[in-house]
């Protein structure tokens, strides 16, 4: 069993005009032990996806549909005070700074290992 199931996650931004889809239909897994590393353009959605996993979306994002299953129990649903009990302490990231850029030169699996 995986201890963080993303399925099907929709994370949308409210703007003018309507709705960005920021996130639309992600799906991933990671087991005990297992680290994930999102690597992809800028401005496809890999933060995006990680600040909705941890419930930390700015006040115009949301969570359209999908599940954030941890442990079992579904983030997506769960109340601020609930929220509180995981992040930084059972759940959290890893923000990349600028500097700290991936080199496109070396393969992407040897820099996270070496991270």
């Amino acid at each position: 069993m995986a201890m963080l199931e993303v399925e099907d996650l929709k994370i949308y931004y409210e703007v003018v005009g309507g709705d960005v889809k920021a996130v639309d239909g992600v799906y991933f897994d990671v087991k005990k032990g297992e680290a994930l590393g999102l690597a992809g353009e800028s401005g496809c959605g890999k933060t995006t996806a990680a600040l909705g996993i941890l419930r930390l979306l700015p006040s115009n994002g949301r969570i359209a549909g999908g599940k954030i299953l941890f442990e079992g129990k579904d983030l997506a649903k769960m109340g601020e005070e609930s929220i509180r009990k995981y992040r930084w302490k059972r759940i959290s990231m890893i923000f990349q700074g600028a500097m700290n850029a991936l080199n496109p030169v070396i393969r992407v699996g040897d820099q996270i290992v070496e991270a």
